[in-house]
């Protein structure tokens, strides 16, 4: 799959159907303004101009060349070689032009076209579909400057002509009564535009509503009237005439004409799977089950949930993949966004406008209500055999509507909350991996000669990533970029907890980030939030309410209503009863937040109280020194703040 840029809808890169986090809007702008161009040279004061606006910092292309820099070094992992080149000039983006959506979209109906007037009209249907269906949103939203803005309305333009250029295929192709409601639509969102309101006049006819089609013209004409001052254009006229003449001009002229359109090409939207996918045998097995042996009548439901970065994704993906197979009318993928760092989890109507364009319901066609939506995504999947992935969900009520409504249809959902209130029976919640399976992963993505040169080093690595399986990614990922590296090194690193989470990013991975993500998940519980980072002072192994209610200074039920929101947004896990853990990365996180957002006073009290509530702490790491002062002072005490 490779690296895929898209513009038809907000800016995203793409690597292997998973998102790369730009850092910051010149970044992106840069790499944007690139990519319109991909394959050719874009001068450097052309860049500035668009990028840096009409900013007079002096230092403007020096930021320009450290902004290509940090963009190379972020893409190169996912493409090879030096895919931004720098010419007399400028620089070039040498990515090929169809992996741009923009660029793609254009060839695309470049070629509908061609096949429309070669006469193969199925050909034609299916391309026009394919480029439809790339749309998103509106294009290089978010995206500021004036290229942005210029290009965002030629994009939205070749993509209406696009839709109207599909619609006149169907009509001539006896495809009438489908188009009135894409249409109507159509017109609805675009009043003056002129030539869908002839379109649907003409379907209208022909379906056998000449009545309907005269009032669409009396609208048109009001509108136009009142809002211009001018008259509808001939066209609209002329169409007018016939349809009250009942001209047999309007009819399809031949039977020959009434070619059946092919169904939209099948979707399979599967991110790709990963290589170093390893373990998981009873759990793949587990939903491969529930996915295939449905109750009669319904559609099956698999949910699986577990603590960020504990594999969720790559479970279901790997197991989609699987059972792909059986699935007739394709694989449908969504990334709900729930536990996204710096992102907004998608609205159920945001959700279902996308899997109502993957179903093949163009933009505009997309129903005005959450209500109205769900009700044509049911109707759409009531009868197909499809499977849909909903991955990073927030909670029922965001995937509620999603469920495919077909008894052959099948959907598994992914979250790190329990899904209680959700209607089915199989939940799996996915815990890490055993020591044996967390090194299988370890060397299968390095390399296992490594791995069984350094054992010790690589148990201890595998140890202090808690067995989690985006901890072991990331260390093998900087693993594989070094080969000359020993692995005591990178333990070494790790094992000093104020290096830990420095250690565990590479590239737009990020264990911060993962549990940011699930921290994001609780702007609304201000109690939870601050007892996080009051727990992150604690060296203690497990919680309970009363010593939380010691440290904050809350009453025991408030204390262990905070401890509970955390426990959902798995960043506690059970440490028996009433008791409470927070794993070891997951505090070091906390801890570093805690020197961010709680002033010093306020941690020493809250270490002083933990100490006294905890006295076996003695033994604790962190709190080495001899007086309680001391161990108070040294429970307060931050790691490094990044």
């Amino acid at each position: 799959m490779g690296l895929e840029i898209r513009f038809l809808g907000p800016f995203d890169v793409m690597a292997n159907g998973e998102p790369v986090k730009l850092a910051g809007l010149r970044r992106a702008g840069v790499l944007a303004r690139l990519a319109l161009s991909a394959g050719r040279v874009v001068p450097a004061d052309h860049l500035l101009a668009d990028v840096w606006g009409h900013s007079t910092v002096r230092t403007a292309g020096k930021q320009l060349h450290i902004v290509v820099s940090k963009l190379r070094g972020l893409l190169q992992p996912y493409q090879g070689g030096e895919i931004i080149a720098t010419v007399p000039g400028g620089y070039q983006l040498d990515l090929p032009r169809e992996s741009v959506d923009a660029h793609l979209f254009t060839c695309l109906t470049r070629r509908a076209r061609a096949a429309r007037d070669e006469g193969e009209i199925a050909t034609a249907d299916g391309l026009f579909r394919r480029a439809l269906a790339l749309w998103r949103g509106n294009a290089l939203e978010g995206m500021p400057g004036a290229w942005a803005q210029a290009t965002c309305a030629r994009l939205e333009e070749e993509r209406l002509t696009a839709l109207e250029d599909h619609i006149d295929l169907r009509l001539e192709s006896g495809d009438h009564h489908a188009v009135v409601p894409v249409l109507t639509a159509h017109a609805e969102a675009y009043p003056l535009r002129e030539r869908p309101r002839a379109q649907l006049m003409l379907a209208m006819y022909r379906a056998s509503r000449p009545c309907e089609a005269l009032e669409v013209y009396q609208e048109t004409r009001r509108v136009m009237v009142g809002e211009l001052g001018v008259e509808p254009g001939a066209v609209l006229q002329r169409i007018q005439q016939a349809v009250l003449r009942r001209d047999p001009a309007l009819d399809l002229s031949s039977p020959a004409q009434r070619v059946t359109l092919t169904r939209a090409a099948v979707p399979h939207e599967l991110p790709a799977d990963t290589r170093a996918f390893t373990a998981r045998t009873a759990e793949i097995a587990w939903l491969r089950r529930a996915l295939t042996g449905a109750v009669p009548g319904r559609p099956a439901v698999a949910a699986v949930h577990g603590a960020g970065g504990v594999g969720k994704s790559a479970l279901a993906v790997h197991a989609a993949h699987g059972v792909a197979g059986g699935f007739a009318d394709g694989v449908l993928y969504l990334d709900l966004r729930a536990a996204t760092a710096g992102r907004t989890p998608l609205t159920p109507y945001e959700a279902l406008s996308r899997l109502l364009r993957s179903l093949g319901v163009d933009g505009a066609a997309v129903p005005p209500s959450l209500e109205e939506a769900a009700a044509r995504y049911r109707a759409l999947t009531l009868t197909r055999n499809l499977l849909v992935v909903l991955d990073d969900a927030l909670d029922a009520g965001q995937v509620g509507p999603l469920v495919p409504a077909g008894p052959k249809c099948a959907a598994v959902i992914t979250s790190r909350q329990v899904m209680a209130s959700f209607d089915t029976t199989s939940r799996l919640d996915l815990t890490r991996l055993a020591d044996a399976e967390a090194t299988g992963l370890l060397a299968r993505t390095v390399d296992p000669s490594r791995v069984a040169a350094e054992p010790a080093a690589a148990q201890r690595i595998v140890r202090l990533c808690n067995g989690l399986p985006l901890a072991l990614r990331i260390s093998a990922a900087r693993l594989a970029g070094r080969p000359d590296r020993r692995l005591s090194a990178l333990a070494a690193q790790l094992g000093d907890d104020t290096r830990r989470l420095d250690a565990l990013e590479h590239a737009d991975l990020s264990i911060r980030d993962n549990i940011a993500a699930g921290l994001q998940q609780l702007r609304a519980a201000p109690d939870a939030v601050h007892a996080f980072h009051l727990l992150g002072l604690m060296g203690t192994g497990t919680h309970t309410a009363a010593a939380t209610s010691a440290v904050t200074g809350w009453p025991e039920p408030r204390a262990e209503a905070a401890l509970d929101r955390l426990l959902d947004a798995r960043l506690l896990e059970r440490g028996g009863f009433r008791r409470y853990r927070m794993p070891e990365l997951i505090r070091l996180y906390a801890r570093e937040q805690a020197a961010r957002h709680v002033p010093e006073p306020v941690r020493v009290t809250a270490a002083r109280q933990a100490f006294h509530h905890h006295p076996a702490r003695e033994h604790d790491p962190f709190v080495h020194h001899r007086g309680p002062a001391d161990r108070a002072a040294a429970l307060s005490r931050p790691l490094a703040v990044h």
